[in-house]
C-alpha cells in the first residue's frame, strides 16, 4: 500500500475539469448560508486560490480553533457557519469536507472553546488532529516543532497534502491497524523526496539548513560568530567511528557490572565495592593512603552513573538499580550507545549541553591544543543571558565553568580529548574520535526541533 501513496490524486483533480468558480457554487445556496460560506472561505484561502487547492489540515484549523477562538460571531452562529460550509462543499463535490463540517466532534468543539476553561478544548484538539491522518507525525528520521521557519511550515504543509492523498487513494485509513505506521512511511518519503523548486534537495535538508541557520543565529554575539563557522561541518551525514566501543568502554563496563541488579548505599550512592572495582580497573584515582568510599570520590564513576539515569539506561527502584530494558538492547550495540551518550551530552534542553557545545566548537575551530582557560572563558561568554535559575534570576560565570567541567570529565573518560598540563597550564586536544563526537553533538544540536519559551 504504501508504496502507491506518491502517486495519489493531486487534491483538486476531485472536482475535474467542471470545476466552477467560488461565486457559481455560492449561487446555488440559500442567499443567508451562501453569505456565511463566502465569508469563512475569505477567512481560510487567500483571494485567487481555488476552493479545490483547500487541504484538510487547513480546514480542520480554521473548525477547530480559528472559528471558536477568532470570529466575533455569536456561539450560535458559529454552528451555522460550519453549517453553511457543509452545504458549499457538497455543491462542490468535496463531500469528505462536508462531513467534517458536519461531525458531532466539530460542533463539539465549536462549544468547547466557549468555556472559561479552555485547556480540555485544546486538549480534544489536539486528539482530534492527530487522529484525522493528515497531521505529520514525529518520525526517527525528524521531529517536528512548536516554532516553524517558513521552510519548515512548507515541508509540513507538503507532509500533510501527501498524508491527505494516501486518505483519498484510500491507501491510508485513519484508525485502521498499522496506521500510524503508514503514516511514518509516508511522511518520511515525502520529507527524502527531491524537490524541483529546492533545485534538487529534499524537503528533509531544508528544515535541516533552516534550524542550522536559526540555531547559529542565537545571541550572544561570541556564541553567533563560533557556531556560524561550525556550519558547513555539519551538512552532511557524521558517522560513529570504529572506536566507539573502545571509547565507550567505561560505561560499557558500569552497566554491565549493574546488571540484574546492585543494592545502593542508605544515601543511595552505589555500593562501595564497586566503586573500588572501577578505580582499580581504570585508575582514575591514585591519591596514595585516601581510601575510597562513595562515587563522590570518583567523579568519573558519578558521572557515568548520572548520564545513565539521564538516558534511562538503569533505572532505580527501590534501594536497588539495575539496567533497563533500552540499557540491555545497546549494550552490545556501540553505535546506538554512542549516539544515546552524544544527544544527551550535546542537548539543547540543559545549560550544560550548550556549553558542551560551545566547548566542542572551540575545539573543532582550533583544531589544536587549545588552553583550558580559553575554553572557559569562551563557553562562560556564549552562555550569558540564555539561562536563568528557577527563581528566574540569570545564570553566572558559574555556569560556564560548571559546564565546561561537566563536558571535560565525560570527554576525558571516553577518550575525546587528550588533556596536557606542562605544570603551568592546561590544554586541550580533540583526539580523532572526540572530533566525530564534537560534530555529531553539534548537528544533532543544530537540527533540534525549535520550541516556544514555555517548553524548554
Amino acid at each position: 500500500m504504501a508504496g502507491r501513496f506518491p502517486g495519489a490524486p493531486r487534491l483538486g483533480d476531485r472536482i475535474g475539469t467542471r470545476e466552477q468558480s467560488l461565486e457559481q457554487l455560492l449561487a446555488g445556496l440559500q442567499p443567508a448560508s451562501a453569505d456565511r460560506a463566502r465569508g469563512a472561505i475569505g477567512r481560510i484561502l487567500p483571494d485567487g486560490v481555488a476552493l479545490a487547492q483547500l487541504s484538510q489540515a487547513e480546514l480542520q484549523e480554521f473548525l477547530w480553533y480559528q472559528l471558536p477562538m477568532k470570529s466575533p460571531a455569536e456561539p450560535w452562529e458559529l454552528h451555522e457557519i460550519a453549517s453553511s460550509l457543509a452545504d458549499l462543499f457538497t455543491v462542490a463535490g468535496l463531500e469528505r469536507y462536508a462531513v467534517l463540517c458536519r461531525a458531532p466532534q466539530t460542533h463539539r468543539l465549536l462549544d468547547a472553546w466557549q468555556d472559561n476553561d479552555r485547556e480540555p478544548a485544546r486538549s480534544s484538539m489536539r486528539q482530534a488532529i492527530m487522529a484525522s491522518g493528515v497531521d505529520p507525525p514525529d518520525t526517527p528520521l525528524m521531529g517536528w516543532g512548536s516554532v516553524l521557519g517558513a521552510a519548515e511550515q512548507s515541508a509540513r504543509k507538503r507532509v500533510s497534502q501527501a498524508l491527505e492523498q494516501a486518505i483519498v487513494a484510500g491507501d491510508l485509513v485513519p484508525g485502521e491497524r498499522g496506521w500510524k505506521q503508514l503514516a511514518v512511511q509516508i511522511t518520511e518519503v515525502s520529507l527524502m523526496m527531491p524537490r524541483l523548486e529546492l533545485r534538487g534537495a529534499t524537503l528533509l535538508q531544508a528544515v535541516w539548513g533552516e534550524r542550522g541557520s536559526s540555531w547559529a543565529a542565537e545571541y550572544p554575539v561570541v556564541r553567533q560568530s563560533l557556531l556560524s563557522e561550525m556550519l558547513p561541518f555539519l551538512a552532511s551525514d557524521i558517522a560513529v567511528p570504529v572506536a566507539a566501543g573502545a571509547c565507550l568502554m567505561p560505561l560499557r563496563w558500569l552497566l554491565e557490572r549493574i546488571g540484574d541488579g546492585v543494592t545502593l548505599t542508605r544515601a543511595g550512592w552505589l555500593p562501595k565495592a564497586l566503586v573500588v572495582e572501577a578505580n582499580d580497573t581504570f585508575g582514575w584515582f591514585d591519591l596514595f593512603g585516601v581510601t575510597l568510599r562513595t562515587e563522590t570520590d570518583l567523579p568519573e564513576l558519578g558521572a557515568l552513573n548520572e548520564l545513565a539515569r539521564r538516558t534511562r539506561l538503569i533505572t532505580r527502584k527501590g534501594g536497588r538499580v539495575s539496567l533497563s530494558a533500552v540499557g540491555r538492547r545497546v549494550l552490545t550495540h556501540p553505535s546506538r550507545l554512542w549516539r544515546i551518550v552524544v544527544t544527551d551530552m550535546f542537548s539543547a534542553r540543559t545549560f550544560e549541553g550548550e556549553g558542551a557545545a560551545l566547548a566542542a566548537a572551540t575545539l573543532v575551530r582550533a583544531n589544536m591544543p587549545v588552553a583550558y582557560p580559553r575554553v572557559e572563558a569562551t563557553v562562560g561568554a556564549g552562555l550569558v543571558g540564555r539561562w536563568h535559575t528557577a527563581s528566574g534570576e540569570s545564570l553566572e560565570e558559574w555556569s560556564g565553568l560548571d559546564a565546561t567541567r561537566e563536558f571535560g570529565l565525560l570527554a576525558d573518560v571516553f577518550g575525546w580529548i587528550e588533556q596536557d598540563d606542562d605544570g603551568q597550564r592546561l590544554t586541550w586536544t580533540l583526539t580523532a574520535p572526540g572530533r566525530d563526537a564534537a560534530l555529531l553533538g553539534l548537528q544533532l544540536q543544530a537540527r533540534t526541533p525549535r520550541k516556544t519559551a514555555s517548553e524548554v
